[in-house]
């Protein structure tokens, strides 16, 4: 059987060697840069997978998928390739490496050890008969199976008049209405980061960074997956910045500061966070930093204390870097093995399924289990 994987990214190259088996495989890539994507994951490391499990990870129930590939079958697959791996305390896995080139080098040598073949041409076109055609700007070739693992590219889908759910930008920074500029560049670890929207509220604990006119950060990527899911990116976000103390034990932390030998405000915030930090809950309080230790009130304190508990952000946009989209080809549309439905032989894979993950190795690990399935489906 001749095979064309349209991508060359992590799901398409686990596509093409699992199909390259028992298949004459050719492996269409607009860029010669192959394995590209996967070469920017994991801030370069590549987060291959996760063991902490996928419950509440992925926008849907996957567990029939991960029921045949799981994520230790991810780790297997890699290893039988030659990349040795860690295990990081959060569950994260990596190459020992810890360069995700070493993850793009295992699976180039062994689809050159297949014999897979390689066009370096991007596919503007698919006609289907019994066949079929894959047509790119130079020439055509005909095939009796096709994966499309493309990412979030929907020209295809457009061309071939398949339905697909609209993409919209997910594990993204998120801009504020508020102007941050004045906390650009702060870092904030183990906070609680609590999402308002659509009546429903989402937490994440874990870091938060500020940039001029929004937030970042992995607690904000996470979060930004359900509204990428919904495709609206409006919402009030509230952070904890200690979120290991009850509001009555903050309370009373608070009122003991009172005690401390010092004159105002500022001395009374000094110590809690970043000095602008500690600015910027005052402004949003309008009390002054100069204000007499005299003068602070219990309705102060308590103040301070809610705001310390749910520093408020109203969310108005997102910025263009993302690490993956919402939104593809629907499940429903799709065979335990990722055949589509209305059309023999065409499988999809990755990204262009309408599956989206959490940060953490989600997302990659849904690459190489569909990757798995589309390609070795005869």
């Amino acid at each position: 059987m001749r095979v064309a994987v349209i991508g060359a990214g992590a799901s398409g190259l686990v596509a093409g060697l699992c199909a390259s088996k028992n298949n004459d495989v050719t492996i269409f890539s607009a860029d010669e840069k192959l394995g590209k994507k996967i070469l920017v994951t994991g801030n370069g490391r590549c987060n291959l997978t996760n063991t902490a499990g996928f419950k509440d990870a992925y926008n849907q129930d996957l567990s029939s998928f991960f029921e045949r590939y799981s994520n230790l079958d991810v780790i297997s697959f890699f290893n039988n390739l030659g990349l040795e791996v860690y295990v990081d305390s959060e569950g994260r896995v990596y190459p020992i490496s810890n360069s995700a080139q070493s993850v793009v080098d295992v699976l180039l040598n062994a689809l050159n050890k297949n014999n897979v073949k390689y066009v370096y041409e991007k596919v503007i076109s698919i006609k289907h008969d019994e066949i079929f055609k894959v047509v790119t700007n130079t020439h055509e070739e005909v095939f009796d199976k096709v994966i499309i693992a493309t990412g979030s590219e929907s020209d295809l889908l457009d061309e071939m008049k398949i339905k697909y759910k609209p993409f919209s930008l997910s594990l993204v920074a998120l801009k504020t209405k508020e102007n941050t500029q004045s906390l650009s560049g702060i870092r904030l670890s183990n906070v609680a980061a609590r999402l308002s929207f659509m009546d429903k509220t989402y937490v994440e604990e874990g870091e938060v960074l500020f940039k001029d006119k929004g937030v970042s950060g992995i607690c904000i990527f996470n979060l930004s997956a359900y509204l990428a899911r919904e495709n609206n990116y409006n919402a009030k976000l509230y952070i904890d910045l200690l979120p290991k103390f009850s509001f009555e034990n903050l309370i009373l932390m608070l009122g003991n500061r009172l005690k401390l030998n010092i004159k105002n405000l500022y001395e009374f915030m000094t110590g809690l966070f970043n000095k602008k930090i500690n600015w910027y809950i005052l402004k949003i309080l309008n009390l002054s930093e100069e204000k007499s230790i005299k003068e602070i009130t219990e309705k102060d304190i308590e103040n301070i204390a809610k705001t310390i508990k749910n520093l408020p952000f109203n969310i108005v946009n997102h910025y263009e870097n993302y690490q993956v989209k919402s939104g593809g080809v629907e499940l429903c549309d799709l065979t335990s093995n990722l055949e589509y439905k209305h059309i023999k032989n065409l499988y999809f894979t990755g990204e262009i399924v309408d599956v989206d993950g959490l940060c953490g190795g989600y997302n990659l690990t849904w690459a190489f289990v569909s990757g798995m399935l589309a390609g070795e489906d005869d």
